[in-house]
């Protein structure tokens, strides 16, 4: 016997909907998110295995401390797509009508009449859910660290682009700079010999004290002094804001690099020509999991990280190609990170694998083909669990190639 547990989850109440096998109604419920109100849906759950029965549960998330709680309970997840249970609310009401209860049995009906289309969730293991967690958490940081090295170039810029002119805004050097010279003014009233002993105390050498001292020189754009008392200001609040989210990128990414380094995964993944160090293979890895079933093929791995096209063509409709939207956001970055990179390193090597051929569509198209080749590989190495070899890749290449070659004659 199997129940099918439809699970709409909120911050503080859980609708939860059950049904048997032929769709019949068992106990709908709400469940507050206090440990009382887990405890006591926690046994009710515990009975129904303890009777033999089977629990699957559909839930709108893959993660969660729900999710987490079902799991422990030995219970099935099923994670559903918000805009599955969207088009299944159509099966009951035309309405539009919809509440969390409802929703609940929505989902427990989809997943009873659906499950064959459904995955069940594979949770990795918890060093594989730290690293995940760690690596999303130091995105977020990197992100924050992005807007507001954005706001404050701007507001250089509208006031005072000299100092953009002296390092990079996330830099050590500016960090120290801005404070000292925050204005134009404070900038011109400077004496080459304050300038030298300022350079000496922050261990500039002699020949980049004297570049950064002749572009300080410089005549400067004139700015209304009430300009520059508001964005001095504003400047002042976003470094200050800046400095210490720089530090926590800093210290996540060598956490990430340290926790990495401590897992099996980390002799055959750094292997990848991305470096032996930082944070790019880890959360490339904290991605993938270590579930044996989390992947079925290299196609679905690609799927989910968008590098493969969609396709539509129905009657008389002119077929379209597009984009792949609906895939891993987090990801798609990583894809998009590792080329700019690898293409990089390649091409310091006297040989490139990018067109030089106009069009963002062709470059787009190639850029993804790229992805695509490079996910088939990762996913044979986390299969098998071996380190990449750049010879026996190479020689693959030159056998397709050649075969495709062979096809084109014949």
């Amino acid at each position: 016997m199997r129940y099918y547990l439809g699970v709409d989850w909120a911050d503080q109440t859980h609708a939860v909907w059950v049904v048997d096998e032929s769709g019949a109604k068992i106990t709908a419920r709400a469940v507050a998110h206090t440990g009382e109100g887990l405890d006591a849906w926690g046994r009710e759950l515990d009975e129904w295995r303890a009777q033999g029965i089977d629990l699957w549960a559909a839930i709108e998330r893959p993660d969660g401390r729900v999710v987490d709680f079902l799991l422990d309970h030995g219970v099935v997840v099923y994670p559903v797509n918000p805009k599955a249970l969207d088009r299944a609310r159509d099966r009951f009401r035309q309405s539009g009508a919809k509440s969390d209860p409802f929703d609940a049995r929505v989902l427990a009906d989809f997943l009873r009449t659906d499950h064959g289309h459904l995955r069940a969730l594979q949770p990795s293991s918890e060093a594989a859910q730290e690293l995940k967690l760690l690596t999303e958490d130091c995105q977020r940081h990197i992100r924050q660290q992005t807007r507001l090295v954005n706001q404050l170039t701007a507001t250089l810029k509208a006031y005072y682009p000299r100092a953009l002119e002296v390092a990079e805004v996330t830099s050590a050097l500016a960090r120290e700079f801005l404070p000292a010279y925050p204005t134009p003014a404070a900038l011109a009233a400077l004496t080459e010999r304050q300038w030298q002993r300022w350079a000496r105390a922050h261990r500039l050498t002699e020949t980049r004290t004297d570049e950064l001292w002749a572009v300080l020189r410089q005549p400067q754009l004139p700015v209304p002094a009430h300009v520059v008392r508001a964005k001095a200001r504003l400047m002042q609040a976003l470094v200050d804001q800046l400095m210490p989210v720089v530090a926590a990128v800093a210290q996540y990414r060598k956490a990430i690099d340290d926790f990495f380094a401590s897992m099996p995964a980390a002799q055959w993944a750094r292997t990848l020509p991305i470096g032996r160090h930082g944070i790019t293979a880890p959360t490339l890895w904290a991605r993938l999991g270590d579930a044996p079933e989390r992947w079925e093929s290299f196609r679905h791995l690609q799927a989910h990280a968008g590098t493969v096209p969609v396709t539509k063509r129905s009657g008389k409709q002119q077929q379209v190609v597009q984009f792949r939207f609906a895939c891993d956001k987090a990801l798609g970055p990583w894809s998009i990170r590792w080329r700019s990179s690898r293409c990089c390193r390649v091409r310091g090597r006297g040989r490139t694998t990018t067109s030089s051929a106009p069009g963002d569509t062709l470059i787009a198209r190639r850029s993804a083909r790229w992805v695509r080749n490079w996910l088939k590989i990762i996913f044979a190495m986390w299969q098998r669990q071996v380190p990449y070899d750049e010879q026996y890749h190479l020689a693959t290449m030159t056998r397709q190639q050649l075969g495709q070659r062979q096809k084109q004659i014949a």
